[in-house]
């Protein structure tokens, strides 16, 4: 007879309950069957536009300029040499005064020359009592031939002597002349007005022999001069400005510019171009140009540099913050919203940046509106919440220190 063997009833369930209480199985039935309720109810919904800050383009007067590194150099620069050779008898200044035209500054010894002087003198005498004797003998060689009792011949030596001793008497004279101006070298006088360096023969020495001796150099401290060189673009661009606004660019002393000082600080008296070079250097590719400032307070000295700083006439322009202008290979571009609040790129044509301000040549106009702030989060083609605001406002939001030079600047218009 078969053997029954009895199954374990419903095993499973003990461990139901220790999991779960009897009480929590409902509820948590409930559950599952509301969760999939939920996620059938669930839809996308899209990100709302990203906010932005964007403006209109505004009217501007610009007034840029261009900082060229120069070099101050003097107006006048003379070099004081011994004309003569002789000893050096005394230095009548100090190493670095202030000279004027005419002021002695050396003097050689004189003796020598003051003896030269003396004999051509003599000489000249003797020449001069030499023509008055001929011009009489010729004179009674005429009477004698008048009468008969002198020959041709006679009158012609006659006036030949006349001709020779009035020749004596100009070289004579000559000798005299040169004398005195040897007398007049050894003593020394500044040929300017200006500033004089150290000496450099000491008192003493034998100076002028073989080649004039150099004693001493002079510069002129009022004006002075600033070259500077402008590259060949530049030079066309500050030209077509020029002409753009009706004036004479050859008219070169009416072109003012200002120092900059090594320290930053601004020079307080304007200079004025004098000389532009006729041609562009080959090798630099640059235009010299030469400007005269005052320096009546001596602050400038040769071999000091600086910057010259060259402005362009000034414009009414469009303006936008400089930062709202990306450049890439294809040329400067900013982002434009239109009236659907669609991004799209917009070209333009740039030209000077000051504090903080581009010009817009061209691309723009005054109904543009133009993305300032949030343009990572603008994409060509998408939307965005614009908030519009004005220039002044977008300078102070996005640099104070801009905005604050601006108002400076400019107190009554705040234009640039």
């Amino acid at each position: 007879m078969a053997r029954v063997i009895p199954l374990p009833h419903r095993t499973h369930r003990p461990i139901l309950r220790r999991l779960f209480p009897v009480a929590a199985i409902p509820a948590l039935t409930a559950s599952i069957a509301c969760t999939g309720c939920e996620e059938q109810r669930n839809e996308f919904a899209a990100p709302p536009p990203p906010k932005v800050t964007a403006i209109h383009p505004e009217m501007r007067e610009f007034a840029p300029y261009r900082d060229i590194v120069a070099t101050v150099e003097p107006l006048e620069t003379v070099e004081v040499r011994a004309r003569i050779s002789g000893f050096l008898q005394s230095r009548d200044f100090a190493p670095g005064d202030k000279v004027e035209t005419g002021e002695t500054l050396f003097r050689l010894e004189s003796d020598e020359y003051d003896a030269n002087l003396a004999i051509a003198e003599a000489d000249l005498r003797s020449a001069e009592a030499s023509l008055q004797l001929t011009r009489q003998v010729l004179a009674k060689y005429q009477a004698a031939f008048d009468k008969g009792a002198a020959t041709e011949i006679e009158i012609l030596e006659a006036e030949a002597n006349v001709e020779v001793a009035a020749a004596k008497v100009e070289q004579a004279k000559a000798q005299v002349t040169r004398s005195r101006l040897d007398v007049a070298y050894t003593t020394i006088e500044s040929p300017i007005d200006g500033q004089i360096g150290e000496d450099l023969v000491s008192v003493g020495n034998l100076v002028g022999r073989g080649e004039p001796t150099l004693l001493a150099k002079i510069t002129s401290i009022d004006p002075m001069n600033v070259y500077f060189s402008l590259p060949e673009t530049a030079y066309l661009e500050y030209r077509g400005r020029m002409n753009e606004a009706g004036r004479d660019t050859d008219r070169r002393g009416e072109y003012e510019f200002v120092i900059v000082l090594p320290d930053g600080r601004l020079y307080g008296h304007p200079g004025v171009v004098d000389f532009a070079a006729p041609e562009i250097n080959r090798e630099t590719g640059t235009v010299s140009i030469r400007g005269v400032v005052p320096n009546p307070d001596e602050l400038l000295r040769p071999g000091l540099f600086v910057r010259a700083r060259l402005a362009e006439p000034a414009r009414e322009r469009l303006a936008i913050p400089e930062s709202a202008v990306l450049v890439d290979m294809a040329g400067a571009y900013v982002y434009v919203i239109d009236k659907d609040d669609v991004v799209a790129r917009q070209g333009v044509t740039v030209g000077a940046a000051l504090n903080g301000l581009q010009e817009i040549e061209a691309g723009l106009d005054e109904t543009s509106l133009v993305i300032v702030d949030g343009i990572l989060r603008a994409r060509p083609g998408s939307t965005v919440a614009p908030a519009t605001i004005s220039l002044a406002d977008a300078l102070e939001l996005i640099d104070p220190a801009a905005a604050a030079m601006h108002e400076s600047s400019e107190p009554t218009n705040g234009d640039d």
